[in-house]
């Protein structure tokens, strides 16, 4: 038996994908993803998947799902893993990330994929508690790092917010304000340690953004935000840059919460570096979750291992598993 793939959705496949999900609305979810496959074998559907991107960095994967039949044969691990390495092929050099359930660990795991530390999700009635961290969790090493963080005095950290305050009135807008695609640029890579942003990728990946949002002093860009999602069930928060110059006034939060208010979508995904766990655990409506996984797709031999240092931070060992999953 051999399984054969279908790259884009047509009115052909929507009995195919009513099978495999179980409704019908999956059809036009499909129709507008970024990349999708659709796993036949001997003319019967037995899988799906589909990817959200911009189309430019990132790309978040989701509805990862073999058939009832297909699982009642013992078939998942093969069927899936075999739907990840077709559709792998799309996303080259890009960042994946992987919004899955407790049923995929295995799965992912050995196709490469990181279990992440640093993934929030919008936490609402109708999600699965157990598929999150409790509010306000910390794996053991970040409490040291916050103890051995050198901090202001309160005083003198509450007079530098209260001195910004002083001169600064920020305005938010649900978009970039007709900000240039250089200013955007620029804040992005004073907000990231001055690491180099490309001015034409930036343009790209907001353009191609379902939202984007913006802070101002006066006429000055000052941070900005944007989410990618597909209008209904996904959406991912990327790039809350603020310019270090502003950073203490809670201009990320306001621009997190204000992405959360926009989007539409049921499932909110955030999937950050080690830097912004005290960012996102103060964002009440965020939760730390269990189940979100993340590969860097190349063509390239990539060294094995990397920086550990790094790589403890943002994933946790292989087959490492909660107390609630034994």
């Amino acid at each position: 038996m051999s399984i054969t793939f279908k790259k884009e959705a047509t009115p052909a496949d929507r009995e195919a994908l009513l099978i495999i999900y179980g409704t019908d609305s999956y059809y036009e979810l499909f129709r507008n993803s970024y990349v999708v496959r659709i796993a036949y074998e001997d003319g019967q559907p037995v899988g799906a998947v589909r990817v959200i991107s911009e189309g430019v960095e990132t790309a978040l994967l989701v509805d990862l799902k073999v058939t009832e039949a297909a699982e009642q044969q013992g078939q998942r691990a093969r069927i899936a893993t075999a739907l990840l390495k077709d559709i792998e092929q799309d996303l080259m050099e890009r960042r994946v990330m992987v919004y899955a359930g407790r049923q995929d660990m295995e799965i992912l795991e050995a196709a490469g994929y990181g279990r992440c530390k640093n993934a929030w999700t919008r936490f609402r009635t109708g999600l699965n508690e157990g598929d999150f961290l409790p509010p306000g969790y910390r794996f053991e090493y970040e409490f040291l790092a916050v103890q051995e963080a050198p901090a202001k005095p309160a005083q003198e950290a509450s007079s530098d917010r209260e001195g910004k305050k002083e001169r600064t009135e920020i305005i938010y807008r649900d978009d970039l304000g007709g900000a240039s695609w250089t200013a955007v640029n620029e804040v992005l890579t004073k907000a990231f340690f001055g690491r180099p942003h490309d001015v034409t990728k930036t343009e790209k990946a907001f353009a191609a953004s379902r939202y984007t949002v913006s802070a101002y002093d006066g006429e000055k860009l000052v941070g900005v935000a944007r989410g990618v999602g597909d209008g209904e069930k996904y959406d991912t928060i990327l790039n809350v840059a603020v310019d270090p110059d502003y950073q203490g006034l809670s201009i990320g939060k306001t621009l997190v919460l204000n992405l959360l208010r926009l989007a539409r979508e049921e499932i909110v995904v955030v999937n950050t570096h080690p830097g912004a766990v005290g960012f996102y655990n103060r964002i009440s409506q965020l939760r730390r979750n269990k189940y979100v996984f993340e590969k860097h797709i190349t063509q390239a031999e990539t060294a094995k291992g990397g920086n550990p240092e790094f790589r403890q931070k943002m994933f946790t060992p292989a087959g490492y598993r909660f107390p609630d999953e034994y």
